[in-house]
């Protein structure tokens, strides 16, 4: 049931309406007034905005189908047969042509890549927050930087579903909210392979370890973004129900109050709907073997499919909610006590709990459910 008083209170953005020049002005810092002007109270939106998909050429949906295919994770999965196919029908020679790949990633691989801020408002990234119909529910505005009363926000973005496309959509749109940007969080097996470096790292994505999630609370002052789940969350893609694993994830609890930062629940209503996947159904103890191994590895063994049966993420559209930030600097220290990290963690997760009940029905979600592992 939509809690219309709620509604009232928080700000909507229908990132979709805007044009790629009204997107590179609003991110700008200077931007104030006009960031608040283009959005709107809740309540004004409806569930057949939320979940209209937002016009695009046909050659734009083409071009960015392509970079989703062949970008994250998809590329694992479609870089490989496509070179097979070029090298034998077009090349004649398959070793030639996965020879000559070798040759355009080594370098991709080896070099670094910086984040590159522009990137969040180049053409490709607006093409993809509207393949996506990307759209954000804020329950707090958030502070620049710059703000005197300005402190870093880790949020928690659940559900990552096979891949977080919704976390890395809210880096995207990000600047259009708040004129600066947030850095998300990954798997150094994610930051390593080529292409996938280059597309991550020059959107800001850092590598999850402690002490470098750390040091952009500390050091850069920046927030930081996680979708908690991880492995464990992929292999719970196919259930009936949202389910996100997020109990034993004390981790960032034990950061935010090390560092002082807030803590914000956030759900990203259709991340799970993006991509179906094959996770060892079918076979006696195939999932446990599978996750088991995936835990291990650093990523999920599965098989991925989607739009035109391919590993191509479907147009679903995604809705953004950012709930109220849970406050820890009243309690900032280097070495919480279990009460203090019980406490944080019971908000977080009833905090969760609450946005996820409050929005569904506005995502058209009346009859799902919630379940926090």
């Amino acid at each position: 049931m939509v809690d219309s008083k709620e509604l009232e209170k928080a700000t909507f953005l229908d990132v979709c309406s805007l044009s790629d020049s009204q997107i590179r002005f609003l991110a700008k810092e200077e931007s104030v007034q006009e960031r608040i002007e283009v959005c709107v109270t809740a309540d004004k939106a409806t569930t057949e905005q939320i979940t209209a998909t937002a016009p695009m050429s046909w050659w734009e949906e083409v071009i960015t189908i392509a970079f989703l295919a062949f970008g994250v994770p998809n590329g694992i999965f479609t870089l490989p047969p496509v070179t097979f196919l070029f090298g034998k029908y077009v090349l004649g020679s398959v070793s030639t042509a996965f020879q000559g790949l070798a040759l355009i990633l080594l370098p991709l691989a080896i070099l670094p890549q910086p984040f590159t801020p522009s990137v969040l408002q180049s053409w490709m990234a607006c093409r993809v927050v509207r393949y996506f119909s990307f759209r954000f529910i804020l329950e707090e505005r958030p502070k620049h930087p710059s703000s005197a009363d300005y402190r870093p926000w880790i949020m928690v973005a659940p559900p990552h579903g096979v891949f977080p496309y919704g976390n890395l959509l809210a880096m995207l749109v990000w600047p259009v909210l708040s004129g600066s940007y947030f850095r998300g969080l990954a798997a150094s097996s994610a930051l390593r392979p080529p292409i996938f470096k280059q597309i991550l790292r020059s959107m800001g994505v850092i590598d999850a370890s402690r002490h470098i999630a750390r040091k952009a609370l500390d050091e850069d002052r920046s927030c930081i973004g996680i979708s908690t789940g991880g492995v464990a969350e992929v292999f719970e893609t196919n259930a009936k129900d949202e389910c996100i694993v997020l109990k034993q994830r004390i981790g960032l609890i034990k950061l935010a109050i090390q560092t002082g930062a807030d803590l914000v629940p956030c759900y990203l209503f259709g991340n799970t709907d993006l991509l179906g996947c094959w996770a060892g159904e079918g076979i006696p103890q195939g999932r446990n073997i599978l996750e088991r191994i995936s835990r291990k590895v650093g990523f999920a063994l599965i098989i991925v499919y989607g739009r035109f049966g391919l590993p191509i993420p479907r147009r679903v559209p995604i809705l953004g909610v950012m709930g109220k930030p849970i406050p820890t600097f009243q309690i900032k220290c280097e070495q919480p006590t279990q009460e203090q990290l019980d406490s944080i963690q019971k908000l977080l997760l009833d905090e969760m709990q609450e946005i996820f009940e409050r929005y569904k029905g506005l995502y058209g979600w009346d009859d799902k459910k919630l379940i926090i592992k």
